[in-house]
């Protein structure tokens, strides 16, 4: 109760400090178009979401199909208007494609046609949706694995191979890089390269399916401690 009341106040919050949002409903999934400078006319902020709406909820169904998964029937997706109105609604970085919240379904999405002109549209959805089906420790000091998982599979930016990056030399030092976000774009891509990085090793190891198994069973820290050792030793 007090986290759908939670969930209220964030969704009012939203809505009410972009009045101009237009809403879309698909399937189920509410898409909200946040907009507060009139810079889009309605009929082309209408036509931006209309766009997203049908492909998010294609690739969805597509991820869903492909892992097996029944697919969740509610969502709610917040699409900014520029960086600044994402900034403003999500409280982070301006450089940021997007972000998902998995206590209540919501993603937030920087503008699609910013997000087509650098060519990361597609692969954007689809690693928000991947956050979205993805197991989610319950742990949040741990959230950043889920993290590698999803960058690994859907890269936003291209994966880098481990012998062109420098890694923690312990577990520790590793986790430690994660405890603290950064609101420098270097070093959150840095961040992001070391994660692609070690995720793709476990993904070529251990397969998809012990990946989600990993994260679904709550694994004990040793285990990922034990999986990292291991990766710093592989070429």
């Amino acid at each position: 109760m007090k986290r759908f009341a939670l969930f209220l106040i964030l969704f009012l919050f939203s809505i009410s400090v972009f009045p101009e949002s237009i809403r879309y409903k698909v399937d189920g999934y509410e898409f909200y178009f946040l907009k507060n400078q009139g810079v889009s006319s309605a009929s082309q902020s209408q036509e931006i979401v209309g766009r997203f709406a049908d492909q998010f909820v294609s690739e969805l169904i597509n991820e869903s199909e492909r892992l097996d998964l029944k697919r969740p029937f509610e969502a709610f997706v917040f699409i900014a208007e520029n960086s600044k109105v994402f900034a403003a609604a999500t409280g982070q970085p301006s450089f940021v494609a997007a972000r998902f919240i998995p206590d209540f379904n919501r993603f937030y999405f920087q503008n699609p046609k910013t997000l087509k002109k650098k060519n990361i549209l597609t692969s954007t959805i689809r690693h928000e949706i991947c956050h979205f089906l993805s197991p989610h420790l319950e742990n949040e000091n741990f959230r950043w694995l889920e993290e590698s998982y999803c960058e690994a599979l859907y890269p936003t930016n291209t994966i880098v191979p481990k012998r062109f990056l420098a890694f923690p030399k312990t577990w520790d030092e590793f986790k430690k890089t994660y405890s603290n976000q950064s609101s420098k774009k270097q070093v959150t891509s840095q961040k992001y390269k070391l994660l692609a990085a070690w995720g793709a090793w476990i993904l070529k190891e251990h397969g998809e399916t012990q990946f989600r198994n990993l994260l679904n069973r709550q694994s004990p820290e040793t285990k990922w401690k034990l999986l990292y050792s291991n990766f710093l030793k592989s070429e």
